[in-house]
């Protein structure tokens, strides 16, 4: 026997979706008075088996009472969320990590000599190039990089370095800068 929240319910048994009353609980779900529940602990025990049952004290829901395997149900459904929020919470990780990468390199572009600066867009030019003719990379990733690549320096560390950059997560994960940023 376990015990839930009605909104937790919701998704088990979307027939009781159909009415919610003012506590967020949903009033069609079978109910019962806690004197009741308690009297008749059996009869409780029984219809809980088949579908929740919603336990009332004072007008009011004040518990839900679910089988074992409904509740396991919902459990599951809780950690494949964490499990959800974790992946994008790591993914979130590698953006961050990549942006600073890149944040790295905006400055260093700046302040090595011109043709060390030079040498180096060359080199990510030719890699930009490399997935048009190896059809690596989605056309628009090489449009985009081009685009920037051929920017002023300054104008081009900028880009790099801005986290709000339009497509900069995207562009970041398909960086021409990949040998100078690993």
């Amino acid at each position: 026997m376990a015990w839930a929240s009605c909104t937790d319910l919701l998704s088990l048994h979307p027939d009781v979706l159909s009415k919610m009353d003012k506590t967020g609980y949903a009033s069609l779900m079978r109910q019962m008075s806690s004197s009741h529940a308690k009297q008749n602990f059996g009869e409780l025990l029984e219809a809980a088996a088949h579908e929740p049952v919603a336990i009332e004290r004072h007008k009011k829901v004040k518990a839900i009472v679910c089988s074992p395997e409904a509740f396991q149900g919902r459990a599951n459904r809780d950690g494949q969320l964490a499990e959800r929020r974790a992946a994008r919470a790591a993914q979130a990780l590698v953006d961050k990590d990549r942006l600073i990468k890149h944040q790295r390199l905006a400055i260093d572009l700046i302040l090595m000599p011109q043709p060390q600066r030079e040498a180096l867009i060359a080199r990510a030019r030719a890699e930009v190039e490399r997935w048009r003719r190896e059809r690596l990379c989605s056309e628009d990733y090489i449009a985009r990089w081009d685009a920037l690549l051929g920017l002023p320096v300054e104008a081009l560390a900028s880009a790099m370095a801005c986290e709000s950059l339009e497509w900069g997560t995207a562009l970041r994960q398909n960086s021409p800068w990949l040998l100078v940023t690993s």
